[in-house]
Protein backbone atom coordinates (compact mmCIF):
# COMPACT_ATOMS: atom_id res chain seq x y z
CA UNK A 1 0.00 0.00 0.00
CA UNK A 2 1.42 3.66 -1.24
CA UNK A 3 -1.03 5.68 -0.41
CA UNK A 4 -3.89 6.26 1.92
CA UNK A 5 -6.13 8.88 2.30
CA UNK A 6 -6.87 10.15 6.44
CA UNK A 7 -10.56 11.43 5.90
CA UNK A 8 -10.76 7.22 5.12
CA UNK A 9 -9.31 6.33 8.58
CA UNK A 10 -11.53 5.78 11.32
CA UNK A 11 -11.18 8.44 13.35
CA UNK A 12 -10.05 7.49 16.62
CA UNK A 13 -8.32 9.91 19.72
CA UNK A 14 -6.29 6.36 20.99
CA UNK A 15 -4.46 6.89 17.94
CA UNK A 16 -4.84 4.36 14.53
CA UNK A 17 -2.04 2.80 12.20
CA UNK A 18 -1.76 4.81 9.13
CA UNK A 19 0.41 2.11 7.47
CA UNK A 20 -0.93 -1.10 8.86
CA UNK A 21 0.39 -3.10 6.05
CA UNK A 22 4.11 -1.95 6.38
CA UNK A 23 7.33 -3.65 7.44
CA UNK A 24 9.47 -1.04 8.15
CA UNK A 25 13.17 -1.93 7.16
CA UNK A 26 14.66 1.12 8.85
CA UNK A 27 14.14 1.93 13.37
CA UNK A 28 11.02 3.46 12.13
CA UNK A 29 8.59 1.53 13.79
CA UNK A 30 5.12 3.24 14.31
CA UNK A 31 3.26 5.63 12.64
CA UNK A 32 -0.12 6.36 13.69
CA UNK A 33 -3.04 8.93 13.16
CA UNK A 34 -5.26 10.27 15.76
CA UNK A 35 -8.30 12.56 15.99
CA UNK A 36 -8.61 14.84 19.35
CA UNK A 37 -11.93 16.99 20.04
CA UNK A 38 -11.54 20.03 22.00
CA UNK A 39 -11.07 19.22 25.72
CA UNK A 40 -9.52 15.20 24.97
CA UNK A 41 -6.42 13.85 25.77
CA UNK A 42 -4.57 10.83 23.88
CA UNK A 43 -2.06 8.80 26.57
CA UNK A 44 0.78 7.27 24.28
CA UNK A 45 1.61 4.32 26.87
CA UNK A 46 3.83 2.38 24.54
CA UNK A 47 6.48 4.78 23.91
CA UNK A 48 9.44 3.51 25.90
CA UNK A 49 12.24 2.47 26.22
CA UNK A 50 15.16 3.33 23.06
CA UNK A 51 11.78 5.27 21.58
CA UNK A 52 12.41 8.85 19.97
CA UNK A 53 9.02 10.15 19.11
CA UNK A 54 7.53 12.90 17.39
CA UNK A 55 3.75 14.34 16.50
CA UNK A 56 3.30 15.75 13.71
CA UNK A 57 0.30 18.81 13.76
CA UNK A 58 -2.18 18.87 10.66
CA UNK A 59 -4.77 21.21 12.08
CA UNK A 60 -5.21 22.37 15.53
CA UNK A 61 -3.46 23.15 18.78
CA UNK A 62 -2.51 20.33 21.33
CA UNK A 63 -0.41 20.51 24.38
CA UNK A 64 1.99 17.63 25.18
CA UNK A 65 3.81 16.70 28.18
CA UNK A 66 6.48 14.18 28.85
CA UNK A 67 7.77 13.66 32.40
CA UNK A 68 8.74 17.53 33.50
CA UNK A 69 8.68 18.70 29.69
CA UNK A 70 5.77 20.32 28.03
CA UNK A 71 5.84 21.60 24.27
CA UNK A 72 2.95 23.06 22.52
CA UNK A 73 1.88 22.40 18.47
CA UNK A 74 -0.31 24.24 16.49
CA UNK A 75 -1.11 22.96 13.10
CA UNK A 76 0.82 22.93 10.55
CA UNK A 77 3.63 22.14 13.21
CA UNK A 78 5.64 20.08 15.17
CA UNK A 79 6.94 18.66 18.86
CA UNK A 80 9.41 16.12 18.62
CA UNK A 81 9.73 14.72 22.53
CA UNK A 82 12.31 13.68 24.76
CA UNK A 83 14.38 9.98 23.71
CA UNK A 84 11.98 7.15 26.23
CA UNK A 85 9.43 9.74 27.71
CA UNK A 86 5.92 8.42 27.51
CA UNK A 87 3.84 11.54 26.31
CA UNK A 88 0.23 12.75 26.83
CA UNK A 89 -1.72 15.05 23.70
CA UNK A 90 -4.52 17.38 25.17
CA UNK A 91 -6.27 19.64 22.95
CA UNK A 92 -6.17 22.53 24.51
CA UNK A 93 -7.95 24.72 21.26
CA UNK A 94 -11.29 24.90 20.24
CA UNK A 95 -11.16 22.41 17.20
CA UNK A 96 -10.61 19.23 16.42
CA UNK A 97 -6.69 18.31 16.32
CA UNK A 98 -5.52 15.64 13.64
CA UNK A 99 -2.22 14.32 14.34
CA UNK A 100 0.58 12.24 13.16
CA UNK A 101 2.77 10.38 15.45
CA UNK A 102 5.57 8.84 14.91
CA UNK A 103 8.16 6.62 16.64
CA UNK A 104 12.15 5.67 15.65
CA UNK A 105 13.87 3.00 18.29
CA UNK A 106 16.98 4.25 19.13
CA UNK A 107 19.92 3.37 21.35
CA UNK A 108 20.44 6.83 22.62
CA UNK A 109 19.82 7.99 25.70
CA UNK A 110 18.65 11.79 24.83
CA UNK A 111 17.89 14.09 26.93
CA UNK A 112 14.69 13.48 29.15
CA UNK A 113 14.24 17.17 29.56
CA UNK A 114 14.41 18.62 26.01
CA UNK A 115 11.63 19.34 23.73
CA UNK A 116 11.69 20.50 20.38
CA UNK A 117 8.55 22.38 18.57
CA UNK A 118 8.42 24.82 15.11
CA UNK A 119 5.68 24.80 12.53
CA UNK A 120 5.57 24.56 9.10
CA UNK A 121 5.93 28.12 7.74
CA UNK A 122 6.06 28.75 3.95
CA UNK A 123 7.52 32.34 4.79
CA UNK A 124 10.90 30.08 5.80
CA UNK A 125 10.93 27.88 2.62
CA UNK A 126 13.65 28.73 -0.23
CA UNK A 127 12.61 28.52 -4.03
CA UNK A 128 14.98 26.96 -6.90
CA UNK A 129 14.88 24.98 -9.84
CA UNK A 130 13.20 21.68 -9.17
CA UNK A 131 15.41 19.04 -7.46
CA UNK A 132 16.06 15.36 -8.59
CA UNK A 133 15.95 16.21 -12.29
CA UNK A 134 12.03 17.60 -11.92
CA UNK A 135 10.62 20.70 -13.80
CA UNK A 136 9.76 24.26 -12.41
CA UNK A 137 10.67 25.44 -9.47
CA UNK A 138 10.09 24.00 -5.38
CA UNK A 139 10.80 25.87 -2.15
CA UNK A 140 12.33 23.99 0.33
CA UNK A 141 13.31 23.67 4.11
CA UNK A 142 14.98 20.51 5.96
CA UNK A 143 13.01 21.88 9.28
CA UNK A 144 15.07 18.98 10.85
CA UNK A 145 18.25 17.29 9.81
CA UNK A 146 19.93 14.39 11.07
CA UNK A 147 22.24 15.72 13.60
CA UNK A 148 19.32 17.10 15.24
CA UNK A 149 17.96 13.90 15.96
CA UNK A 150 18.84 11.00 18.61
CA UNK A 151 17.28 8.41 16.30
CA UNK A 152 18.26 7.56 12.60
CA UNK A 153 15.09 10.08 11.72
CA UNK A 154 16.69 11.75 9.11
CA UNK A 155 14.81 14.48 7.52
CA UNK A 156 11.44 16.50 8.72
CA UNK A 157 11.15 18.45 5.85
CA UNK A 158 8.90 20.88 4.54
CA UNK A 159 8.19 22.34 0.46
CA UNK A 160 6.12 23.39 -1.79
CA UNK A 161 5.95 22.75 -5.71
CA UNK A 162 4.70 25.85 -7.72
CA UNK A 163 2.06 24.72 -10.53
CA UNK A 164 4.19 22.84 -13.18
CA UNK A 165 6.82 21.92 -10.77
CA UNK A 166 8.02 18.16 -10.03
CA UNK A 167 10.50 16.11 -7.36
CA UNK A 168 11.51 14.10 -10.54
CA UNK A 169 11.34 10.38 -10.48
CA UNK A 170 14.47 8.53 -7.92
CA UNK A 171 14.73 6.07 -5.33
CA UNK A 172 16.45 5.88 -1.91
CA UNK A 173 18.62 2.78 -1.09
CA UNK A 174 18.83 2.49 3.04
CA UNK A 175 16.17 5.07 3.45
CA UNK A 176 12.03 5.14 4.09
CA UNK A 177 10.01 8.15 3.16
CA UNK A 178 6.67 9.49 3.46
CA UNK A 179 5.33 12.36 2.40
CA UNK A 180 2.36 14.34 3.69
CA UNK A 181 -0.13 16.72 2.06
CA UNK A 182 -1.27 20.00 3.54
CA UNK A 183 -2.80 21.77 0.64
CA UNK A 184 -2.99 21.32 -3.00
CA UNK A 185 -3.60 18.59 -5.67
CA UNK A 186 -0.62 16.59 -7.36
CA UNK A 187 0.40 13.31 -9.39
CA UNK A 188 2.15 10.83 -7.45
CA UNK A 189 4.46 8.02 -8.78
CA UNK A 190 5.25 5.05 -7.09
CA UNK A 191 7.19 2.04 -8.77
CA UNK A 192 5.30 3.21 -12.33
CA UNK A 193 1.79 4.01 -10.29
CA UNK A 194 0.08 7.19 -10.69
CA UNK A 195 -1.53 8.60 -8.96
CA UNK A 196 -4.13 11.68 -7.45
CA UNK A 197 -3.01 13.06 -4.20
CA UNK A 198 -4.53 15.74 -2.38
CA UNK A 199 -4.84 17.63 1.30
CA UNK A 200 -4.52 14.23 4.02
CA UNK A 201 -2.80 11.97 1.20
CA UNK A 202 -0.19 10.06 2.79
CA UNK A 203 1.96 7.96 0.52
CA UNK A 204 4.59 5.75 1.35
CA UNK A 205 8.31 4.99 -0.36
CA UNK A 206 9.95 2.56 1.14
CA UNK A 207 13.69 1.24 0.14
CA UNK A 208 14.73 1.14 -3.35
CA UNK A 209 11.21 2.48 -4.61
CA UNK A 210 11.15 4.60 -7.28
CA UNK A 211 9.26 7.90 -6.92
CA UNK A 212 8.19 11.27 -7.44
CA UNK A 213 5.48 13.87 -7.40
CA UNK A 214 3.95 16.37 -10.11
CA UNK A 215 2.03 19.67 -9.64
CA UNK A 216 -0.04 19.68 -13.03
CA UNK A 217 -1.52 23.22 -11.32
CA UNK A 218 -3.40 25.64 -11.18
CA UNK A 219 -2.67 25.62 -7.61
CA UNK A 220 0.95 25.00 -5.54
CA UNK A 221 1.02 21.91 -3.83
CA UNK A 222 2.33 22.18 -0.16
CA UNK A 223 3.33 18.92 1.50
CA UNK A 224 5.92 17.27 4.39
CA UNK A 225 8.62 14.64 4.04
CA UNK A 226 9.52 12.33 6.66
CA UNK A 227 12.47 10.04 6.48
CA UNK A 228 14.62 7.72 8.15
CA UNK A 229 17.29 5.66 7.80
CA UNK A 230 18.95 2.27 8.15
CA UNK A 231 21.31 2.43 11.23
CA UNK A 232 24.41 1.35 10.11
CA UNK A 233 24.18 1.66 6.45
CA UNK A 234 24.67 5.06 4.36
CA UNK A 235 21.59 5.88 2.00
CA UNK A 236 22.00 7.47 -1.67
CA UNK A 237 19.54 9.05 -3.93
CA UNK A 238 19.84 7.91 -7.53
CA UNK A 239 18.02 10.06 -9.74
CA UNK A 240 15.85 8.43 -13.14
CA UNK A 241 16.10 11.19 -15.35
CA UNK A 242 12.22 11.49 -15.57
CA UNK A 243 10.27 15.01 -15.14
CA UNK A 244 6.75 13.26 -14.38
CA UNK A 245 5.04 15.93 -16.66
CA UNK A 246 3.92 13.47 -19.11
CA UNK A 247 2.81 10.94 -16.72
CA UNK A 248 -1.32 10.17 -16.41
CA UNK A 249 -3.01 8.97 -13.46
CA UNK A 250 -2.69 4.66 -13.72
CA UNK A 251 -5.98 3.67 -15.03
CA UNK A 252 -7.56 0.77 -12.17
CA UNK A 253 -9.16 -2.70 -13.07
Amino acid sequence: MNHVKLEDITPVSSGVGVLPDVAFRTPWQRFDYAVIDPGQVRSIPTAGDGVEWGCLVLEGRVEIEAGAAVGTGVGPGFVIGPVSAKCEVRNTGDRTAHVLYVEVATDAGGDAKRMREGVFDEGLLTWRDAIHGGSGRIATRHVLRPEDFHSTWTFLDHAILSAGGSVGYHYHDALEECFVVLRGRGLMTIDGETFEVSPGSVTWQGIGQAHGIFNPGPDALDFLRVAVAHRDEPYTTIDLHDDLSRREPTSQE
